[in-house]
């Protein structure tokens, strides 16, 4: 479930409010003109850089962090998870997630011999309580960038 637009759709907007409404505006000023279109195209730009960057911040730490989870972790390095398309990169993340929430439901139901799950930190200011807090920030710096966490 989407709860916010994400940054490829706001600079779209941003887009799209240029070259419907603002340049029809300018037709007499060329100079104002084909700074309007510069910005546009650079908007473009910027949308692309992001969408390829996306996700890779939060992968990068989560590999950072070593905690074998999953096997994600071994068969999606930082070079292929880069290479995933952005609706792949989100699976890879959600699917770890997953993994993540099953090794603590596990570690606190005292199950971890029956599923083989790793013996994990999950105190506060430990690895877990750490990077989930990270991947909350980055949620909430958008959607609410007033609440502090």
């Amino acid at each position: 479930m989407q709860y916010r637009p994400d940054t490829k759709e706001l600079l779209s907007a941003i887009q799209e409010f240029m070259m419907k409404e603002l340049l029809p505006k300018l037709e007499g000023d060329d100079l104002l003109s084909y700074k309007t279109l510069v910005s546009w195209n650079m908007l473009g730009v910027i949308a692309r850089e992001i969408e390829n960057s996306e996700y890779t911040n939060l992968w990068s730490e989560i590999l950072n962090q070593k905690l074998q989870i999953s096997d994600f972790e071994s068969k999606y390095n930082l070079e292929n998870f880069q290479k995933l398309t952005k609706k792949e990169k989100h699976q890879v993340i959600y699917n770890w997630n997953q993994s993540l929430a099953q090794t603590i439901r596990n570690q606190s139901n005292q199950t971890n011999s029956k599923h083989n799950s790793p013996n994990i930190d999950t105190s506060p200011k430990g690895k877990i309580w750490n990077l989930v807090k990270l991947q909350l920030k980055e949620n909430l710096s958008v959607s609410n960038p007033r609440f502090q966490v």
